[in-house]
């Protein structure tokens, strides 16, 4: 009896084999014949005709009857379907998660451009992002990564998070919402950070929470740090923890009420009202300027600059620098913000539009550090001229007067050959800060390219009307990039910034300052770079010294710092004040041994004493 029964238990085993495999042998099959797109045929003849097939499926038998034999192995398969009747998340959190599973951080992002830069340098590591699932429609169609999905893999024994490609884990995704939460070596995560998911009505915004004490009533900044003893409040989104700052404080309507001394909010309204009182008869003169000047070309495609007397060195150079190499620049306007300026820049050939009624208040001293007054007003002349040629339907390429062109990048953002790029309606530089202030985008805002179209136009409008909050935050920058991902989430604005690691079309000050692999093969002529840009240095002597030892440098020196009214009143030239100003070859001076320079420099004095590194010297 007992062996009658135990024949009867193998009989049923082998059965159930012989059904199974049976199955197993058609999908298997179906799956080749889908991948090799062979002709549709039936399973017994594919069956026939295919080696590799059959060992395939022989193997696999072969490892289950082994299983069944094995008292270890039959454990293991315990735990898979123990495993398999358990999700990872509990029926509680059902209504706003189904599963999870991780993939490739740099598969994503060559799958998906999401127009961030990486804050990860090339080949630092395998990084993994997380994909959640909101509910089971959303889960791999695949049906083993479905269940790992929900119910975890077992791997040595332990329950981890699956695995998948990009392409089968969101085979069923029909939204891609994406967070970006800072890296574990960052500033911003060396203390506790923990993150909320709950189901309600869903938002698009992040509200952070944190164990400070109010600033209102902690006056000094030294006594407004982390404490674990305090509860949770509600603090703003960029406040830094380590500083006891918030970096996007609000601007007041008074400094002073009793004396009736406006704050930056009320002079703002001044400045707006300025504006909306002038704002038609600017735009006519300026299409008519436009016209006539012959300014838009084909490709509709504006250049616009602005500048005061103070930086106007600087804009001399790029114009010199540009007419010396060759390089077409009829399709720049420029925007003086003082007299002095505009006569130095008509004398140069270039179109110039003067809004005195609103540029006359603007200061025409240079700025001495980044942050100080001056620079502060002068950034509103900057949202200001990229808001009116936005207004009359131009694409724009906005760009500061501390840049020098290799080539002319118009060249790169009209390729439309690049069909990925004509996606995005903004593209910039990457700045290479890491600063809360300026993530996720890190763009620069003084050089970025910009098409024309509603979601820009409205975008140009909206920062116009932040102009008090440029001033209090003392940064253009630091404003715009909130704005950009502000329209990028509610309005589906397109914004890429091109990666410091990855790309170096646009070299910055980051590459000038710390990436020197770039910047020499910018010197041996290795690099695709369009342009350098001067950024991340403090002033203007600086910005000179540096460009000259780079043979970036194409101004004479009787045209720096004087009036260029006295260039104009010895009379110019066939080619304008070209002739006068402009050197034929670029004029090379060391200035630093530890800067990047076109000939070595050792006998230069060192700019950084501390670091103690020189350029030619230096292995990275």
């Amino acid at each position: 009896m007992e062996m009658t029964s135990r024949i009867s238990r193998i009989s049923l085993v082998l059965i159930s084999l012989a059904s199974f495999y049976s199955g197993y042998i058609c999908s298997s099959l179906n799956e080749y014949v889908i991948n090799a797109t062979a002709p549709s045929t039936d399973c017994a003849t594919l069956y026939e005709s295919l080696p590799e097939v059959r060992q395939r499926i022989a193997t696999r038998v072969e490892e289950e009857l082994h299983m069944l034999s094995d008292p270890s192995l039959r454990e293991h398969q315990s735990k898979l379907t123990s495993i398999s009747d358990s999700e990872i998340f509990p029926k509680s959190a059902g209504s706003f998660v189904s599963g999870i599973i991780k993939v490739s951080k740099a598969e994503l992002l060559r799958e998906y451009d999401f127009g961030v830069p990486n804050k990860h340098k090339p080949n630092e590591g395998d990084i993994d992002a997380l994909i959640l699932y909101n509910h089971p429609g959303a889960l791999p169609s695949e049906k083993t990564l479905q269940n790992e999905a929900a119910h975890g893999k077992l791997e040595n024994g332990s329950r981890v998070i699956a695995n998948a490609s990009v392409p089968l884990a969101l085979t069923s995704c029909d939204t891609l919402n994406t967070i970006f939460l800072p890296l574990q070596n960052s500033p911003r995560n060396s203390f506790p950070e923990c993150y909320v998911m709950m189901s309600d009505f869903e938002s698009y915004h992040i509200n952070r929470w944190m164990r400070l004490p109010d600033f209102a009533s902690t006056p000094k900044q030294k006594d407004r740090v982390l404490n674990h003893a305090l509860p949770l409040r509600h603090v703003g989104r960029i406040t830094l923890a380590t500083k006891g700052v918030d970096e996007l404080d609000v601007p007041i309507l008074w400094d002073d009420f009793d004396d009736r001394k406006k704050g930056f909010l009320f002079q703002h309204f001044d400045v707006v009202r300025t504006f909306l009182e002038n704002v038609d008869a600017v735009l006519k003169d300026l299409k008519k300027l436009l016209q006539d000047r012959k300014v838009v070309r084909s490709d509709n495609t504006v250049i616009v600059m602005t500048v005061n007397k103070g930086q106007s060195e600087l804009l001399t150079n790029f114009i010199c620098s540009a007419r010396r190499r060759g390089l077409d620049i009829g399709s720049l306007l420029v925007f003086p913000t003082d007299i002095e300026s505009k006569i130095l820049a008509d004398g140069l050939g270039v179109a110039t539009y003067y809004d005195q009624m609103n540029f006359g208040r603007l200061p025409s001293a240079e700025a001495k550090i980044y942050g100080d007054p001056i620079f502060c007003q002068m950034m509103f002349a900057k949202i200001l001229s990229v808001a009116y040629v936005s207004l009359l339907g131009h694409d724009i390429l906005f760009q500061d007067v501390d840049i020098v062109w290799y080539k002319n990048p118009l060249d790169f953002f009209h390729n439309a050959t690049n069909e990925a790029l004509q996606k995005f309606d903004m593209l910039f530089q990457h700045d290479g800060s890491a600063h809360l202030r300026y993530n996720p985008f890190s763009a620069n805002s003084g050089f970025y390219y910009v098409r024309s179209n509603k979601r820009t136009q409205y975008l140009f409008t909206s920062f116009l009307y932040h102009g008090a909050l440029v001033r209090k935050t003392k940064s253009h920058q630091h404003v715009l990039i909130q704005l950009l991902l502000e329209h990028a989430s509610m309005f589906g604005l397109k914004v890429k910034v091109f990666d410091k690691f990855e790309t170096d079309i646009f070299p910055g000050g980051f590459h000038y300052h710390q990436n020197w692999d770039t910047m020499r093969a910018i010197i041996r002529g290795e690099a695709n770079a369009y342009l350098i840009h001067m950024s991340w240095t403090e002033n203007k002597v600086n910005k000179v010294l540096f460009l000259r030892q780079m043979g970036n440098w194409y101004v004479n020196d009787e045209c720096i710092d004087n009036d260029p009214r006295q260039h104009v009143g010895r009379g110019i030239g066939a080619n304008g004040l070209v002739d006068q100003c402009c050197s034929v070859e670029p004029l090379f001076s060391c200035h630093f041994r530890d800067k990047p320079s076109i000939k070595p420099c050792p006998d230069a004095p060192l700019i950084d004493a501390k670091k103690k590194r020189n350029f030619w010297e230096a292995t990275s």
